[in-house]
């Protein structure tokens, strides 16, 4: 069997398609906090944002392991967070009312995403995260797809 790179053969296989977007990841940080009565996914382009984060705001809050979520691991190969948010909608399609919940876009400033919810919210948020972390390689390629197809929607009006 020949590499597809050696060979000059385009790969169609799924991970071919979604190979030029391996460099891609989002990270996904999850913060509750018992005093504020809060959940916080946060999201990142690269895992250093989060140690970078203004800590007064997040004093009172712990970060959620992997265990406790239970995921295998808390980022999501071949999707940006720009990708997620601009397919899957401001919440992430977690499923928990719009009027309850905080989102704060400060991925061009300071290079993150937040949605912050009611701790009565856990575990349609743990939930939610669990659904984005366990998704497969044919829904992350259907994202890019509807991320680069409604980009030129909007790039041609």
């Amino acid at each position: 069997m020949q590499n597809s790179v050696v060979s000059g053969k385009k790969d169609d296989s799924l991970y071919g398609l979604l190979s030029p977007y391996k460099s891609n990841y989002t990270f996904i940080r999850v913060l509750i906090s018992e005093e504020k009565q809060s959940i916080v996914v946060l999201l990142a382009g690269n895992p250093k944002i989060f140690f970078n984060m203004p800590e007064e705001t997040f004093r009172s809050y712990r970060s959620l392991r992997r265990l406790e979520i239970g995921v295998p691991k808390l980022s999501i190969k071949y999707l940006s967070p720009e990708n997620l948010i601009a397919v899957l909608g401001p919440r992430l399609g977690f499923n928990i009312p719009p009027e309850t919940s905080v989102v704060v876009n400060s991925l061009n400033k300071d290079g993150y995403y937040r949605v912050e919810s009611p701790l009565r919210y856990k575990m349609k948020i743990l939930q939610g995260v669990k659904k984005l972390i366990n998704m497969s390689p044919h829904k992350r390629y259907e994202i890019l797809e509807k991320y680069f197809s409604a980009d030129r929607v909007h790039g041609n009006d």
